[in-house]
């Protein structure tokens, strides 16, 4: 062939040759479109149907804003502070290992806690929108806003964190705040709650959150493909929760609190015309700032293991025998059922037999012919086992619950109020399958053995004493009121049992507390104040048998085996105003110990200019006597 014939030949061959190309890449591509097409409407199809219905049109949840803690004078006690929530959709996630990698990394969290809280999520509510992390920064808003196209699923919600304006503020009043459990979504008493969402934990927060919760709302929207709102269908706003005001006194909280310092104890101040709580403290004390956002695993384990219990609310829950403050109780239960009188007298030797045991009287060499009168100003034990022994425990159990609301709890706006333990016949059966000794009400009308009270009900019945014979129930919560300031609870003091006693009775065993403070050898010399009339009882309360405790000297006494030291008292005596009693523990004789601590309690509530800084806290001294040897 030659050449001239060979040049077409060969453009064809070429020709034909990119045909043959053309057609074939051109198939290719065609088979590609066609199996992503397939991938897309057949396989994917219904997910992607869904995620596209989803991203058109989305309802939004809108949290309320928690109610306020205010005291009685309208001063907010906590806030609420503005945050951002990331929240997450499981149905919408792809791919969870990935997310959870992801954020971990954009945020600076750990992927597998974050993977764990998902799954947590997606297990109980798949199809809602549900609280993945609290408390995110603007700077981690930013993060995730810059990378959302990547991260299925999520969306940010304005929320707020509760912030107390004071972490050490009535703690055990106040409660925190956090992150509801999976036990309490379980248990059913949040109905409509979802995981994430803060709740009231302890204290006031956790018993009136039916208050401060508010009412969430929701938004349905058009959103585009990246999640931004386009156009607002339908709003069910959020109603906020209601304000609380408390009956506490800020003011008297601070120096009830900076008295006990660091030491354990607990002081009540109440008002006896209605029982309102104008201070609780209990010590030691928790920090509130540091269960905001979640508390630290380290620092929970370290207050749950503390064996000084500083989560412990001792003014309510706190369970102790009252010792001689008791016998207030025991004067008007035994006046009442007529086995005294205010002239009857009995005889003080320093000892009294029942069989081969011998019941002292702190008093060794005794107090001789003694009455009613003189055995509150003296506190002689003597009288008041002779008094026990005529009333019996079954009628002194009988009297104390009904006249001063003993042996149960009245109802406190705090979950953690305890009953205490009035002992009887039956009781005894029925928790140790033994019988009652007639022996063992002796202690028990001097407020040992097995009597146990909290420090809020010996306050309730140095009340009832004050103000003549009215048990009221105690309150901590004044007003509720809602966003626009209407009132929507107004608390009415409540009358539980008027006490049937002679007020003449009434007025000889106000009288002996009068002495107790004021009139030579009275136990609580160290609870006068120099302008107002004051009238108390001592008590000290042992915490290991007579015979054992003085195995030891002043200085050697083991710190837990030292007695409890309590003062209880109203004023002014000839009308009063306020109740204030005063546990120390482990410290020694009341009068000693709790009496002045107490005046300077009383001190702050008529000088209004007295403040924290003019109250230095109670100091223990381990070297000194604890006060066995007497009230004084």
């Amino acid at each position: 062939m030659n050449k001239s014939s060979q040049a077409p030949y060969e453009k064809n061959v070429s020709a034909f040759g990119w045909f043959w190309f053309i057609k074939i890449f051109l198939v290719l591509i065609f088979s590609v479109l066609v199996l992503r097409l397939w991938f897309l409407q057949i396989a994917k199809g219904s997910d992607y149907l869904n995620r596209a219905e989803n991203n058109h049109i989305k309802q939004l949840e809108m949290p309320s804003t928690r109610g306020l803690i205010l005291d009685r004078d309208g001063k907010p006690l906590v806030e609420n502070q503005a945050v951002f929530d990331l929240l997450v959709t499981p149905k919408e996630v792809t791919n969870p290992e990935e997310l959870a990698i992801e954020v971990g990394k954009i945020l600076g969290r750990d992927s597998v806690d974050l993977l764990d809280r998902y799954n947590k999520i997606s297990s109980v509510k798949y199809y809602s929108t549900n609280t993945w992390l609290t408390g995110l920064t603007r700077a981690d808003l930013a993060l995730i806003e810059s990378r959302r196209h990547r991260l299925d699923g999520l969306s940010i919600e304005v929320n707020s964190v509760r912030r107390p304006l004071r972490g050490d503020f009535a703690p055990h009043v106040m409660g925190y705040v956090s992150q509801i459990s999976q036990s309490q979504l379980d248990g059913g008493d949040y109905p409509g709650f979802r995981p994430g969402e803060l709740v009231g934990q302890s204290g006031l927060e956790q018993s009136l959150e039916k208050y401060l919760q508010g009412r969430r709302g929701s938004r349905l929207v058009t959103v585009d493909s990246k999640g931004r709102i386009l156009e607002e269908l339908d709003a069910d706003y959020p109603s906020p929760g209601y304000n609380i005001r408390l009956t506490i006194d800020s003011r008297l909280q601070r120096v009830a609190q900076a008295l006990l310092g660091e030491h354990s104890g607990a002081v009540v101040v109440l008002d006896p015309r209605n029982f309102e709580i104008l201070a609780l403290a209990s010590s030691p004390m928790y920090n509130l700032n540091d269960f905001i956002g979640g508390i630290s695993q380290e620092n929970w384990t370290s207050l749950n293991e503390d064996p000084f219990t500083p989560m412990q609310n001792r003014a309510v829950n706190g369970q102790y025998p009252p010792g001689s403050t008791f016998k207030i109780a025991v004067s008007l239960a035994a006046l009442a059922e007529g086995v005294i009188t205010p002239d009857t007298t009995f005889n003080c030797g320093g000892v009294l037999r029942m069989g081969n045991h011998p019941f002292r009287c702190w008093a060794r060499s005794g107090h001789g012919s003694i009455n009613l009168f003189n055995s509150l100003k003296y506190s002689c034990d003597i009288y008041y086992y002779e008094v026990g022994r005529r009333l019996g425990i079954d009628r002194l159990a009988a009297r104390v619950r009904e006249f001063f609301g003993l042996g149960r709890t009245l109802g406190l706006e705090l979950s953690s109020e305890q009953a205490g333990l009035v002992p009887d016949q039956a009781w005894k059966m029925r928790r140790l399958g033994r019988s009652w000794n007639p022996g063992e009400t002796l202690p028990v009308s001097i407020g040992q053995g097995y009597l146990l009270t909290t420090p809020l009900q010996v306050a309730q019945y140095t009340g009832v004493l004050a103000n003549g014979g009215t048990l009221y129930r105690p309150h901590l919560v004044k007003e509720v009121v809602d966003f626009d300031g209407k009132i929507v609870h107004n608390t009415v003091p409540e009358v539980i049992n008027t006490v049937p006693v002679n007020p003449d009775y009434f007025e000889i065993v106000r009288r002996g507390l009068q002495a107790v403070v004021n009139e030579p050898g009275g136990t609580g010399r160290r609870a006068r104040l120099p302008d107002v009339l004051v009238a108390g009882k001592t008590g000290t309360s042992q915490t290991v048998s007579l015979e054992r405790f003085q195995s030891y000297t002043a200085a050697n006494r083991p710190y837990k085996l030292r007695d409890h030291a309590w003062f209880t008292a109203y004023a002014p005596a000839e009308k009063p105003e306020v109740v204030v009693t005063i546990l120390l523990e482990h410290t020694g004789g009341g009068g000693a110990k709790a009496a002045p601590v107490a005046a300077k309690m009383m001190a702050a509530y008529f000088d209004k200019s007295i403040d924290t800084h003019l109250m230095p806290p109670f100091q223990v001294q381990p070297d000194q006597p604890t006060g066995w040897e007497g009230e004084l």
